[in-house]
């Protein structure tokens, strides 16, 4: 368990910061009573958050889903207090045990009515997307009556009742953020625009997918999906990326893959790279170990000795 705690303001900012990321927090109407406590907890790799706050406002900008702490998606539970949450002029209210899905590469806004505490567990991006299908709603609150939410919901308590904290390996938290992903899709709603937007997203998807070695260029998909290019750019601009990322991301996760493999058919590193788009070795081991953390040799060997 890794825990940080603070009650002061400038402490709070700090620790808050170092657990969630970029969030910009302003005080309530009496600054001398600001209440400001959060703990971190290690789940297999995975970050539990427990907040409890009475700020005014907390805010966070728009960032890039395929850098640092943008990466992840904020999976919340409210136990304690209201909040309101507003993002792209869309605003919803989490009360006790109300539970929602934030994208931390978008821009929100949360507004704790009084003393709030929520448990927040940060879902990787690429897990997220892999899972969950093109066309979910990735922002908005948890449908209450749903069995999966129920389930959600029961996970959550049996995590902050008992502090588990999986130290028999990363296996075991990854296998937790498989099944809460899996658990999230009967339970978010779908917004007008994300459903419209989806198809044209999905076709662009698999076009790319098709031919990732040598993808069609923007103008070729739009022309071939009988768009605009700037219509096209919007579709992918709804989450937060470009088709340049979507395609570097893509081509990142087959090399992970492929690094994974054993036996007389595992490739050197650099021809993994070469196979998949990356002509400078350099330039690939940097942009892999900003995605995933560590070098490629570094990944190949965890997996190896996971597979041992």
């Amino acid at each position: 368990m890794n825990v940080q705690t603070a009650y002061d303001f400038d402490s709070w900012n700090d620790a808050m910061q170092a657990v969630c990321g970029r969030f910009v927090t302003q005080r309530a109407n009496c600054p001398e009573h600001f209440v400001g406590n959060i703990q971190r907890y290690d789940l297999g790799g995975l970050t539990l958050a427990d907040i409890r706050v009475n700020a005014r406002s907390i805010r966070r900008e728009r960032g890039v889903a395929t850098r640092g702490d943008d990466r992840f998606y904020f999976l919340v539970l409210q136990r304690q207090g209201n909040m309101v949450i507003l993002n792209n002029n869309h605003s919803f209210t989490l009360q006790p045990n109300d539970m929602a899905l934030l994208d931390s590469a978008q821009a929100f806004e949360m507004k704790p009515q009084g003393l709030i505490n929520q448990l927040s567990i940060h879902l990787c991006r690429d897990a997220v997307d892999r899972l969950l299908p093109a066309g979910t709603c990735r922002f908005g609150k948890l449908e209450q009556a749903s069995l999966s939410r129920r389930l959600l919901y029961g996970m959550f308590q049996q995590i902050s009742k008992d502090h588990i904290t999986l130290s028999e390996g990363k296996q075991h938290g990854e296998a937790l953020q498989d099944a809460l992903i899996s658990l999230l899709q009967p339970c978010l709603h779908v917004e007008d625009a994300i459903k419209t937007g989806s198809p044209l997203r999905r076709l662009a998807e698999q076009m790319i997918n098709e031919a990732l070695m040598e993808p069609p260029t923007p103008d070729e998909l739009a022309a071939r999906l009988n768009v605009s290019v700037r219509h096209l750019y919007r579709q992918f601009e709804m989450n937060g990326e470009s088709i340049c990322r979507y395609i570097n991301r893509q081509r990142l996760q087959c090399c992970a893959r492929e690094l994974t493999q054993t036996g007389n058919g595992r490739l050197p590193i650099t021809t993994i790279a070469y196979n998949w788009g990356f002509a400078d070795s350099a330039h690939f081991s940097r942009v892999f170990k900003r995605h995933y953390g560590m070098p490629p040799r570094d990944y190949r060997a965890q997996h190896q000795k996971i597979a041992d």
